[in-house]
């Protein structure tokens, strides 16, 4: 680690040190050092094999049935397949367990993650709102009943909802599907509670999780960016830390340790 990226670290410490609410803001550029291929940039799924349609929401809405068959049934090879390989193999990996201590520490409130992998809860996060889902749930379309898939019988397809009768899907946000909105209140309300943000591996392209940083920023809080590659935000960042969030988070960590 060079000494450009140490001293972009220890500002970081600094502002976290006197920060009184601290959320982060994580993208696929965390994951992507689990194993799981991002979606855009360079080497992203979107990128070798082009965008897949957008319409997945309105597929299962039309059809509930075909979208579950196809779900399981899935292809054995192409993006679809690589990346639900890479999700299954995937780990934690010290970033991960980074932000789990920071919010042992109580320097970190809460996460905001658009991370479909359950990673940062494997790691021993808490605080967490998985805002594009978890690929581990399903959750009903129709009371937003969530329950996890190992725990979740399918005796007919398309399967219902044990407390209210509806259509069932994973738990995952599909192309075309609203976020939930008491998801989304609960990003808000973190939001505005805060004076600093961390951004994680994400590219700032994604809305309206590329909204949030901003709204804290014209309050006049912080935006401290762990990433390798620039982003959208990248220049409304006080600090930037231009060093994997694997490598660049556990230094944080131990330097907060040291105070």
């Amino acid at each position: 680690m060079n000494a450009t990226t140490r001293q972009s670290i220890q500002e970081a410490a600094d502002i976290l040190h006197k920060a009184s609410y601290v959320t982060c803001l994580v993208g696929a550029g965390l994951s992507a050092e689990s194993g799981i291929p991002t979606y855009r940039g360079p080497g992203g799924l979107w990128t070798r094999f082009g965008e897949p349609p957008m319409n997945d929401y309105d597929r299962f809405v039309q059809d509930p049935k075909a979208y579950w068959e196809e779900r399981l049934n899935p292809p054995s090879d192409g993006p679809r397949a690589e990346l639900f390989k890479a999700l299954e193999a995937a780990e934690p990996n010290a970033g991960h367990y980074a932000l789990a201590e920071l919010e042992r520490m109580a320097l970190l409130q809460f996460t905001i993650t658009q991370n479909i992998d359950g990673l940062g809860r494997m790691a021993g996060s808490d605080h967490v709102v998985e805002i594009h889902g978890n690929r581990n749930m399903v959750r009903c379309a129709g009371c937003g009943l969530r329950q996890h898939r190992d725990d979740f019988t399918i005796a007919e397809l398309p399967p219902s909802c044990p407390k209210c009768g509806g259509f069932v899907k994973v738990d995952t946000v599909l192309f075309g599907e609203p976020i939930p909105s008491k998801w989304l209140d609960h990003c808000y309300q973190q939001i505005e509670a805060s004076d600093c943000i961390l951004l994680v591996g994400t590219s700032g392209t994604v809305n309206p999780s590329a909204s949030f940083p901003l709204l804290i920023k014209q309050r006049g809080g912080y935006l401290l960016e762990f990433n390798p590659l620039e982003s959208q935000l990248s220049l409304h960042c006080n600090v930037v830390v231009r060093e994997s969030a694997a490598e660049s988070l556990p230094a944080l960590v131990e330097l907060l340790h040291t105070r």
